[in-house]
């Protein structure tokens, strides 16, 4: 069978062979690609942000800037990523490179972790906008849904919540109960539009 096609329930011999032959080119177009194989891991993968240029994120890749929370007392950062149809929380470890001045640097960050996600909508569904329980960063919610309180968006309920765990480096399923995450549209979208006028 051809890799990435999904694998069919069937026992061997030749008709069983011919029917998963039949179905590995059937299936996919009536599934509309869900059988198609496992998107890329971006584990590993350096993103490099230049001053002149911002960040030169993987092709296909774009990360909004109220998408991205440092975990405080660590040079780590939890970052969601809308990849090529699938939305993803990073967690990446941030070096600096070369100091130009002192507003600019120039750096590198690590994609240590990360988990996928599909029929998810950044920065909506999903936030990193959050906190714990002692007010420490680098949480993300997914499944998000919103109650308005002036002119700001706070939690109401969520699906699941990840935590960036310094100590393996890697993000953690979290209690959804002990997260607060506060958004704020207006700034959202003026940070937005900076980033398009740059």
């Amino acid at each position: 069978m051809s890799p990435g096609v999904c694998a069919l329930p069937f026992r061997s011999g030749a008709r069983a062979r011919a029917a998963r032959r039949a179905l590995a080119w059937i299936l996919p177009l009536l599934a509309g690609g869900a059988c198609a194989a496992e998107p890329p891991s971006y584990r590993g993968r350096p993103v490099y942000s230049e001053p002149a240029s911002g960040l030169q994120l993987p092709p296909g890749c774009d990360v909004d800037p109220s998408w991205r929370m440092p975990v405080a007392g660590a040079d780590l950062e939890v970052w969601i990523a809308h990849c090529d149809g699938t939305q993803r929380v990073w967690l990446l470890r941030r070096q600096v490179l070369e100091v130009l001045n002192s507003h600019q640097s120039r750096l590198r960050f690590q994609i240590l972790d990360e988990r996928v996600y599909f029929e998810e909508d950044a920065g909506d569904t999903m936030s990193v906008q959050c906190s714990g329980a002692r007010d420490d960063t680098g949480y993300a919610v997914v499944g998000a849904r919103w109650r308005a309180e002036g002119r700001q968006l706070r939690l109401r309920t969520a699906r699941a919540a990840v935590r960036a765990d310094p100590g393996s480096t890697m993000l953690v399923d979290t209690d959804v109960a002990t997260v607060d995450c506060i958004r704020f549209p207006d700034r959202e979208a003026m940070m937005r539009r900076l980033r398009q006028g740059h």
